[in-house]
């Protein structure tokens, strides 16, 4: 399980979230992730993994390959990543250990910042 009101406190920012688990890994679905100006496309949906993976402390993974101007351009493989059964996109952009779920969430998406 995530931390005691970390969830309730991911849902005053996302309301719409899941939890979902494959292969041991627990993740986060967010729904209508709402992008920084300037992404195309602005709203996407994303799969947070707050666990290491890939060697970085915390994975956000979005629903569509995304253009923009911030500093996050590094992209995952040309394949995309098949997590849940579907293809997801992430950047090469690390977070700092010991964040909360939303922190880690809101770093994320400072990769898509101009």
């Amino acid at each position: 399980m995530f931390p005691a009101g970390q969830i309730e406190t991911l849902k005053a920012l996302f309301p719409n979230i899941e939890v979902a688990e494959e292969g041991g890994t627990r993740f986060i679905l967010i729904t209508g992730v709402m992008l920084p100006d300037g992404c195309e496309p602005r709203e996407v949906e994303a799969l947070l993994c707050p666990s290491e993976r890939d060697g970085y402390p915390s994975r956000l993974f979005l629903s569509h390959k995304v253009t923009h101007r911030g500093r996050g351009t590094n992209w995952n493989p040309h394949a995309g990543a098949m997590i849940l059964g579907r293809l997801w996109w992430a950047v090469s952009w690390k977070t700092r250990p010991g964040q909360t779920l939303s922190e880690m969430v809101l770093d994320h998406l400072g990769a898509f910042r101009g």
